[in-house]
């Protein structure tokens, strides 16, 4: 009876995606969304019911609850993302177990372009991404393909133009001593040990 009930209700959040903050990423999410483990497996363990995701007619009886969920305003608490992100966090994850991968429920290529992760809202992201992926590249790899690094990093000439001015190679030195900042926003130490070995 439970996952008739789940099954009704997920098919309700999947025919009425358009009426949600974030609608156009509510199919994918809920198609990938497994309401069983929740139910059975996470819920139970951190003591929490469905409540903690859904506005649900609150009653003595959890059946009840769950057969009379609250369809009037919007069957989520709060939009998709904030429920989801109770739990499944990069930046701050509650629950220690809990996948924190954005590709579990944003699998798609396309979608994932319109969503941006907290680190990415700064302002000065493009100065400051290298350093992230030197240190950690196979996060940016969860949403990010080989592709759009090539698009600016493969011709290094073109990238320095843009980054450096023309006698940057006679002067970088200078900029170096008096500002490393500048450097450190996109290059760690090792990539001035490459030509600065000994020096």
């Amino acid at each position: 009876m439970k996952s008739f009930i789940f099954m009704i209700v997920s098919s309700y959040l999947f025919i009425c995606a358009e009426t949600y903050a974030d609608g156009s990423m509510l199919p994918t999410i809920m198609a990938r969304f497994n309401h069983q483990i929740h139910e059975e497996k996470v819920l139970p363990v951190l003591g929490l019911s469905c409540s903690v995701c859904h506005n649900f007619e609150l009653s003595d009886d959890k059946k009840s609850a769950m057969a009379n969920p609250n369809l009037s305003t919007s069957t989520f608490r709060t939009t998709v993302k904030e429920v989801c992100h109770q739990c499944h966090n990069t930046e701050a994850a509650k629950y220690r177990a809990v996948p924190k991968s954005c590709s579990i429920c944003h699998a798609d290529q396309k979608a994932m372009q319109k969503i941006k992760p907290k680190n990415h809202e700064n302002t000065a992201w493009k100065n400051t991404h290298a350093l992230n992926a030197e240190v950690a590249s196979g996060t940016c790899f969860n949403c990010h393909i080989t592709s759009q690094c090539v698009k600016c990093h493969l011709r290094r000439s073109d990238i320095e133009l843009k980054n450096h001015s023309r006698n940057f190679r006679f002067m970088h030195s200078v900029i170096a001593r008096a500002q490393p900042q500048k450097c450190d926003s996109c290059h760690v130490q090792t990539f001035c040990v490459r030509c600065h070995m000994g020096r």
